[in-house]
């Protein structure tokens, strides 16, 4: 068997007889180290055999390699004595900016969802607060020792130049921020009074926002710019571009809308010529779908800028054979109480754009408009409540000639009994005339109100738009555009492709039931099943309590007489119902003098009866709507059942993740108790909940609720 040697016995030099003490290492001759891979062969000889490799001979380092080595080695020490010499003040700006840049990269994103949320003066306090850190740091930047480090390495690494330029782009755009949140804020304190008394400055004002919105779009660009060009020196830079592109892109959509809302304000306010702007006042104690009866409306006149007069109306006027001669078919339920559609029912739509171009184009083919060739640039909505928060805010108003003193608490029971039975109450006479009484009174006072009052009245219109007390129609595309995307047009939300989740909107008409509405208690008891497969079963049981038993006037005792709609998604099916009246009247024969609107046509062309049910489906405003009648009594409480089914999406694929969306929209002048149950599909259950239901409850939802979740697999 062989044996294994070591390698450590085999010598390099072999002899036969080893000499006692002779030291054979001395005699080795060193063999050049060869590397191989960097050897290159001599071409192939004529036999194709390769040429031999020859000897690698090394090479001597040339001189300037050694100064450049040395030069490198002085240039750190002299950047070391720099550093030393700024040692405490750099140490200083990394603390400050580490400790600084958080806050102010957080009062950036809280400015801009105040400024998106209406609500500047929030705003101005973060930016302000932005104002003090960044001047900290600019003169903390600003220091000799800091500024010779920045100057020297900014020589060798060039990025570093842009350091100085980032906090500057990043101060203009903070000052531009609080800027535009000041003037919003004076705006929103003192714009009403530059309406009634100095249009030229509202104009300014108009163009003064504009152009920091311009301003503010560049600097943002600039910061941005700065940011990526530092990205590569520092983590917080990259996080810093990444903040600012992202936030720049979320937000850059509303500060053009806000750019074009600025002018067409302007266009809107600013014209030489007279425009008209019509408020509409709903009575909600007659609800309608838009939202509630109007009963009177106002015709505001603006020139440059400023209010030349506001003349209200009984809106039974415009809409007399005498002044409208125009024939049109009304929505068929309000047939059971007129052969005629006039302006008083023309906001008979739920999506509000819809009813206020019905309404101010009857107005405008009225005799008393037409002949003066007026037409309405833009519509606003006004129901009951926000008269009562003027009257909270101003105060009593005493109105010697009816004897009556107005206030937050008793101006729905004291107009309304003053409309029905009041001494304006006479053949020929106007019975809304007391609204024209009080309407010079409010003005007058509002010119009056302090800054503490003012701040309250701003803070409550806020409240008013997002219960939908209040919307906004605008025939200029630019300020259509802008309250369309900030929610207050009172518009139906448009539901995207594919959209998986459950739209709810509950629609109530007064018919002929008197102002029963004021005394109505609602609540809606929602419970959405969700199936394997994505399908959704919804089942709405909606009690209408009806309080006004004990009111002694009648118009409030009246049984509430009401037209039901339920807006659900396209598609969906009715599976039951139960709870619900039919209503039977005589239909009026109409010929061919009588002409329809065309937006009524268009939803009226797809109702189908429901055989078996007393109920109606149609489409409307992208949405399959459920009609019935549901009247309740005086004194008495009913609940109506109704369950339908909504296919999923086509390309829908349900699991892990699946984003699921519950919309409710509010009808504008009723107040619901909403409670939603919405289960998830077998085997999952939903992230928010941490269980198969979702619970969601709210006795005052806002104007549009929107609820996500999300599914996740039971383990």
């Amino acid at each position: 068997m062989r044996k294994k040697v070591p390698i450590k016995n085999i010598d390099p030099v072999l002899v036969d007889v080893r000499k006692p003490g002779f030291n054979y290492k001395a005699i080795l001759v060193k063999q050049p180290k060869l590397n191989l891979s960097h050897a290159y062969r001599l071409p192939a000889n004529r036999h194709g055999q390769a040429g031999r490799v020859p000897r690698r001979i090394p090479l001597k380092k040339p001189v300037y390699i050694k100064l450049i080595g040395w030069s490198l080695i002085s240039l750190v020490l002299v950047f070391g004595v720099i550093s030393v010499l700024a040692l405490f003040n750099l140490k200083e700006v990394k603390t400050v900016v580490l400790q600084k840049s958080g806050l102010v990269i957080s009062n950036f994103v809280s400015s801009l969802n105040f400024l998106k949320d209406l609500k500047p003066g929030e705003a101005s306090s973060a930016l302000a607060e932005n104002s003090r850190e960044l001047s900290g740091l600019n003169a903390l930047i600003g220091k000799p020792g800091t500024k010779t480090v920045l100057a020297v390495l900014g020589g060798v690494v060039p990025a570093l130049k842009n350091a100085g330029g980032f906090l500057n782009n990043v101060t203009a755009l903070n000052l531009n921020f609080l800027e535009l949140s000041e003037a919003l804020y004076d705006l929103e304190l003192y714009g009403f009074h530059y309406f009634q008394n100095d249009g030229r400055k509202l104009l300014q004002k108009f163009v003064e926002v504009k152009n920091i919105v311009s301003n503010t779009s560049h600097e943002i660009e600039s910061a941005r710019n700065s940011a990526s060009s530092l990205k590569s020196v520092s983590p917080f830079f990259a996080d810093a571009e990444a903040m600012i592109g992202g936030e720049y892109l979320k937000y850059s959509a509303d500060l053009r809308n806000l750019e074009r809302f600025m002018e067409g304000l302007t266009v809107l306010f600013g014209a030489p010529e007279e425009k008209h702007i019509l408020l509409l006042f709903q009575n909600p104690a007659e609800i309608r779908p838009a939202g509630g009866f109007l009963g009177s409306y106002g015709d505001l006149t603006v020139k440059e800028g400023q209010m030349v007069n506001l003349q209200v109306q009984d809106i039974y006027w415009p809409d007399h054979p005498m002044n409208f001669n125009l024939k049109l078919i009304p929505p068929e339920p309000l047939q059971a109480v007129t052969k005629d559609w006039g302006a008083r029912d023309g906001n008979w739509f739920f999506d509000f754009p819809t009813s206020a171009r019905t309404v101010a184009s009857i107005l405008e083919s009225s005799k008393i408009y037409k002949d003066q060739n007026v037409i309405f640039d833009a519509v606003f909505a006004l129901n009951i409540r926000v008269m009562e928060t003027l009257l909270r805010v101003l105060g009593p108003i005493d109105i010697p000639d009816y004897n009556l003193k107005i206030s937050a608490d008793n101006f729905l029971m004291e107009i309304q009994r003053e409309v029905e039975i009041g001494r304006d109450k006479k053949p020929g006479e106007n019975p809304k005339k007391i609204l024209s009484v009080i309407t010079p009174i409010i003005l007058e006072k509002l010119g009056s109100i302090s800054e503490t009052e003012r701040v309250a009245l701003a803070d409550a219109v806020k409240a008013h738009f997002e219960k939908k007390d209040i919307m906004i129609y605008a025939k200029e595309a630019n300020l259509a555009s802008f309250f369309k995307s900030i929610g207050l047009d009172g518009s139906v939300f448009e539901l995207p492709n594919n959209f998986w989740g459950t739209y709810l909107a509950v629609v109530n008409s007064n018919i002929a039931g008197g102002k029963s509405d004021a005394f109505i208690k609602e609540t809606a008891e929602v419970r959405i099943d969700i199936d394997i497969d994505g399908g959704v079963f919804t089942d709405l049981e909606l009690t209408r309590k009806h309080e006004g038993n004990t009111q002694k006037d009648p118009w409030w005792r009246a049984t509430n007489q009401n037209y039901l709609q339920v807006f659900a998604n396209p598609g969906s099916t009715l599976v039951s119902l139960k709870g619900n009246d039919v209503k039977k009247f005589g239909k009026p024969v109409y010929d061919k003098t009588y002409e329809t609107n065309a937006d009524l046509e268009k939803i009226e062309s797809t109702k189908v009866t429901l055989s078996g049910y007393d109920a109606w489906s149609m489409e409307a405003f992208g949405k399959n709507v459920f009609a019935t009648w549901f009247n309740v009594p005086s004194g008495k409480s009913r609940t109506l059942s109704l369950s339908y089914q909504t296919p999923r999406p086509g390309n829908f694929v349900l699991g892990e993740g699946s984003q699921f969306r519950f919309i409710f929209e509010r009808q504008s002048g009723v107040q619901n108790d909403l409670r939603v149950t919405v289960s998830a599909p077998i085997g999952y259950h939903w992230v928010e909940s941490g269980s198969p239901a979702f619970v969601y409850e709210d006795n005052d939802p806002d104007a549009r609720t929107i609820v996500d979740l999300t599914l996740a697999k039971n383990d």
